[in-house]
This record gives C-alpha cells, structure tokens and sequence, in this order.
C-alpha cells in the first residue's frame, strides 16, 4: 500500500495537471474548470486504491456527473454535449493516467519498471531530436507538429531500443532481450504518440504551454506528455505478462 506521502504526492500532481487542462479547456468558465478538478480527482482518487470497483464507480460517477453538469447549465444542446466531451476527456487524459506511476511503482520490482520507463521514453525523446535534426526531411504531422518528422520518429523508436538494452545490461535483467526491444518499441511508439496528442490539444485550445508551474518549460502536462502512455502500457504489460492478469 501507499505511504500517505507518496499517495499525496500523486493527488497533487494529478491536481495540478487537471487544473492546467481546465485553464486550456474553459479558460472562460470557472465552474466549468472546477468540475473537471473535482470529477478527475474522485477517478485519480480511486486509482490509487488498486480496486477495479472503487475506479469503475469513480468513471461512472465523472461521466453521469459530466452529463448532468454540462446539460444542466447549457440551453444548445450541441454546445452542451461538446464541453461534456471535453470534461471527460480531461477527467481521463489526467485523472486515470497519471495515477498509473503510482499502479507501476507498487508492483514487485515496480522501481525497476518505473526508471525503465522513463528512461526509454527519454531515450525515444533524445533519439528523435538528434536524428530530426540531422536527417529529418518529411514532416510527419505539421497540422499538429510542424518540427516533427519521419526520420526523427524512427530515430526515437532506435534511440528507445538502445537505451532500454543499456538498462537491461545495468538494472532490468527480468526481460530477455528480445522481449525488451519490443517492449521499448511500444513505449516508443507512446511517447511520440503521446507528445503529439498533448501538442494537438494545446493547438485546438490556442495555448502555446499547458500551464507556467515549471519555469520555463510550462506546465506539469508539458513534462509529462511523453510519460502518459507508456506508463499506462508498462502498468498493463506487467500486470498481464508478468502478474499473469
């Protein structure tokens, strides 16, 4: 189980994340904001107990929750399902995710899986920049990042699988090698996946960063774009692989 620490730390990241997308959602509507915030922290609330029923309430509390909130309080009922879609969305995208590292740190060699993790998804970060730069030649989604290119995408995906065979050498030895290349190929994959969401929904949204937390480097969503999904794979690939769900 959590340290009350640590389950904390958790809820105040969740928290944070949930109130930047909230700021890009309905930067207008401040109960709009505040629903988002209390809805995504019952369902990263119950993440964290590790007991399927407590989330399938919580989800089902933020979506009937969402409906009656959003067409409670919008007479255009197209404009009213749109900002359901939006709060639920954001309940999800940051709610449910970011409690995954929690999920995955709490499983045996759950540290292991967590550095593991986060090191292949840097890896794929550093891989494509390094490889876009000096190769990068066709524009692989410039409606939604127009610095991303083919060539960098497949750089990420080596740079994912050379980092995660150095952590296999170093401190992951529970996969055999083959195994770990495709794993580190899905949180590749992922991780550009997940930073290109994040951009596409900063561009609907008209913002340039999630949020101003990190000097610098905007907001909690910034950093953790390219984490989202591959902690939510590496917590389902252990519990079904290893856990043997």
């Amino acid at each position: 189980m959590w340290t009350p620490l640590f389950a904390g730390f958790i809820i105040v990241v969740a928290a944070v994340g949930l109130s930047e997308y909230g700021g890009m959602a309905f930067p207008t509507d401040r109960t709009a904001r505040w629903a988002v915030l209390g809805f995504g922290l019952v369902v990263a609330a119950s993440v964290l107990t590790g007991t399927l029923a407590w989330t399938g309430a919580a989800i089902s509390t933020a979506v009937i929750g969402g409906l009656v909130f959003a067409l409670r309080r919008h007479a255009d009922l197209t404009d009213a399902v749109d900002r359901v879609g939006l709060l639920l969305l954001g309940v999800l995208y940051v709610g449910f995710f970011i409690p995954h590292v929690a999920l995955l740190r709490e499983q045996p060699d759950g540290w292991r899986w967590v550095l593991f993790t986060v090191y292949t998804a840097m890896g794929s970060d550093s891989g494509g920049y390094f490889a876009g730069r000096a190769w990068g030649r066709r524009k692989l989604m410039p409606g939604v990042s127009p610095s991303k290119t083919v060539e960098g995408a497949l750089g990420g995906l080596a740079g994912a699988v050379v980092v995660a065979l150095v952590c296999r050498v170093v401190f992951f030895s529970m996969l055999g090698e083959r195994e770990t290349m495709g794993v580190a190929l899905g949180i590749g994959v992922l991780a550009q996946l997940g930073d290109l969401c994040e951009s596409a929904l900063k561009r609907a949204f008209g913002a340039k960063d999630s949020g101003w937390i990190i000097p610098g480097h905007g907001g909690i969503l910034d950093r953790l774009d390219s984490l989202l999904f591959p902690f939510v794979f590496a917590h389902y690939y252990h519990a079904v692989t290893v856990r043997g769900w």
